[in-house]
């Protein structure tokens, strides 16, 4: 009977322990140009609203010649994404994070390969940019434009960016890279709540 008592007390102590294994995770807080504080919310001109849902615990595989995946840690969900910092896991083993930004002005990085094409993104800092359907300047701005890494990315890109500090993505412009005429602007931010 004593024996039964301590298994039961040695099985109960373990699923326990299993159970509180994720509350010491780290939580991993939104950059301040993609404040994406569960709670917040983008409305933008094209009719879309983006949400920060939650924190949520996620880990990845980050590279494909190891098993290992990273340590649990809570992270915001936005738009469906897991955000880390300013990175989305996006489910690739050769590159399991996107970066969307880096926030710290003037770097350029590669964000996937297609066809042994490399696809990058390069960020500026501006002074400010002003969305006119708002009358409002927004200051202090990461511009980011996407591109294929064989193409000049100021007049040959595909997608270019704004983020701005403590606001997030305020608009993003698309164009064909093949082509320098003018871009179009796919949609700009009409308003936003920031719950932090």
């Amino acid at each position: 009977m004593l024996k039964n008592r301590v298994l039961t007390l040695a099985v109960c102590a373990a699923l326990l322990a299993a159970c509180d294994k994720g509350t010491d995770a780290d939580y991993i807080t939104p950059g301040e140009y993609l404040p994406a504080y569960p709670g917040s919310y983008w409305d933008y001109s094209d009719g879309t609203r983006v949400r920060a849902t939650s924190y949520e615990l996620h880990c990845y595989r980050p590279s494909t010649t190891s098993p290992d995946y990273t340590d649990e840690c809570y992270v915001p969900v936005w738009d469906g994404h897991y955000l880390y910092k300013y990175s989305i896991y996006q489910q690739s083993p050769i590159y399991p994070l996107r970066k969307l930004l880096t926030g710290s002005g003037t770097s350029t990085w590669i964000v996937e390969e297609n066809n042994n094409v490399k696809i990058k993104r390069h960020e500026v800092h501006l002074d400010s940019l002003v969305i006119a359907a708002l009358d409002t300047v927004f200051h202090d701005v990461c511009q980011v434009t996407e591109y294929q890494e064989t193409l000049d990315f100021t007049d040959y890109w595909n997608i270019r960016e704004y983020y701005a500090l403590n606001v997030g993505l305020i608009r993003v412009e698309v164009k064909n890279p093949y082509d320098t005429a003018t871009f179009v602007v796919q949609k700009e931010i009409r308003a936003y709540h920031i719950n932090n």
